[in-house]
This record gives C-alpha cells, sequence and structure tokens, in this order.
C-alpha cells in the first residue's frame, strides 16, 4: 500500500535525485523558460511565508537563505544583475527610507478629493475599507 501526495513545486536540483534514493516515486518534469520563471515568483512566495513563520533563529537563518537562493535564481532567470537591484534600492531608500525607524502604520485617513486614494481603492486586497 502506498499514499500519493500532490506537491506543484519547485524543488532544488539534488532533490528528484534525493527522494528516488529515498525509494520515493517522484513524478516531475523539466520546465521551460517562461515556466520556470512562473514557478521561482510562486517559490518566493512560498519561502517568504516560511520566514514569516519559523520562530526559531538557526532555522530562521536557514529559511532567509533559501529565501535568497530563489530571489538570486529568479533575477538569474530574467537576466537582472545585482547592481540593478542595488541601484534600486538606493533610489527607494532615498526616496522613502529603509526600515530603521520601525515604523507600522495601523490605517490611513483619506479624503475622497486626494488624488493619493486612488492608490488605495485599486488594491482592496491589501487595504481593505474600514470604517
Amino acid at each position: 500500500m502506498y499514499q500519493r501526495f500532490k506537491t506543484n513545486i519547485l524543488v532544488r536540483d539534488k532533490r528528484v535525485e534525493e527522494m528516488k534514493s529515498a525509494g520515493i516515486v517522484v513524478d516531475y518534469k523539466k520546465l521551460n523558460q517562461a515556466d520556470y520563471i512562473r514557478a521561482l515568483r510562486k517559490k518566493v512566495i512560498e519561502e517568504a511565508q516560511e520566514v514569516a513563520e519559523e520562530e526559531n533563529r538557526d532555522k530562521l537563518v536557514y529559511e532567509l537563505a533559501d529565501l535568497r537562493e530563489v530571489v538570486q535564481a529568479l533575477t538569474n532567470a530574467l537576466e537582472i544583475t545585482d547592481s540593478e537591484i542595488s541601484e534600486a534600492q538606493e533610489k527607494k531608500r532615498e526616496k522613502a527610507g529603509g526600515f530603521t525607524q520601525k515604523y507600522f502604520t495601523n490605517f490611513v485617513v483619506i479624503e475622497n478629493d486626494n488624488p493619493i486614494i486612488e492608490y488605495y481603492l485599486q488594491r482592496p486586497n491589501k487595504y481593505p475599507k474600514i470604517k
């Protein structure tokens, strides 16, 4: 008797052989570039969620390493250089700052005629209206 588990995830290069060596039957395929990029984008979310949930410092270091590995693979696949990212990071930091002040907003109140309200209205899943 056996059990099957749906995975539908991008795995590290050596994982398929490791699973086979452990007696696991693995149904897998090699992705084309477009599907690979989609899978990497999904994997960023998966790894970020694991970072968000991990409380143990040592395990968190490994989760951050996973996240960094996926981000690096995605940037390589999209031919984005580290210098492009560093430049964009610096521009963003100059314009909006970093995260050193530890500010956390609970809600905002915006007048209906303020043009910035469109930003919030166009993102109802991120910024739901409250009363």
